[in-house]
């Protein structure tokens, strides 16, 4: 029997296997791993909380998406993939993604997790100096969507009009 393996090719399907098992910290301090994520299609944004612009930018746009989604909304779980676990706990995490929409949430987890499930989630991330004592960091900008059984869906990108990405939300909803 042939197991897919995270970040292989299902050639019989023809699709990318973009995701895989993970365990991390939620935002409120409990261990998730993936099957904590299905049942429920899902937006993954990968971000820090000490970014100046792409991150709030985007948590800020899916706050409005949310709005625009109205009741369809309370379907959708989006989740922030901190690539900062030196600055981000989860105490950190929860009063950071609290300013955008109770329905969202955040998780973080050792240097080693995260290493791992950006090699799987196929997301990249590097920390970059700014001078001796800060630093910021480099990652992926797009919104991975994936459906209620834990599949890659596809993306959002931060380029692309409101009413492409709204489009894109509720065929994702309707499964």
């Amino acid at each position: 029997m042939w197991v897919r393996q995270p970040g292989s090719v299902d050639l019989q399907e023809g699709k990318v296997i973009i995701g895989g098992p993970f365990t991390m910290t939620s935002h409120l301090g409990q261990p998730v791993t993936e099957k904590d994520y299905l049942g429920q299609p899902m937006a993954m944004f990968f971000g820090f909380t000490n970014c100046p612009d792409i991150c709030p930018t985007t948590l800020l746009r899916l706050t409005d998406l949310m709005s625009k989604l109205g009741s369809e909304a309370d379907k959708l779980q989006v989740v922030l993939v901190s690539v900062d676990p030196e600055r981000d706990t989860p105490d950190v995490l929860k009063s950071y993604i609290e300013q955008f929409d109770p329905r969202f949430s955040a998780i973080t987890g050792t240097t080693e997790q995260l290493a791992a499930f950006a090699k799987n989630y196929r997301f990249f991330y590097k920390k970059v100096p700014l001078g001796e004592s800060n630093y910021t960091i480099d990652h992926s900008a797009g919104v991975y969507l994936y459906d209620a059984k834990g599949s890659f869906s596809g993306t959002l990108d931060p380029h692309e009009d409101d009413a492409v990405v709204l489009k894109k939300l509720v065929n994702l909803l309707q499964g």
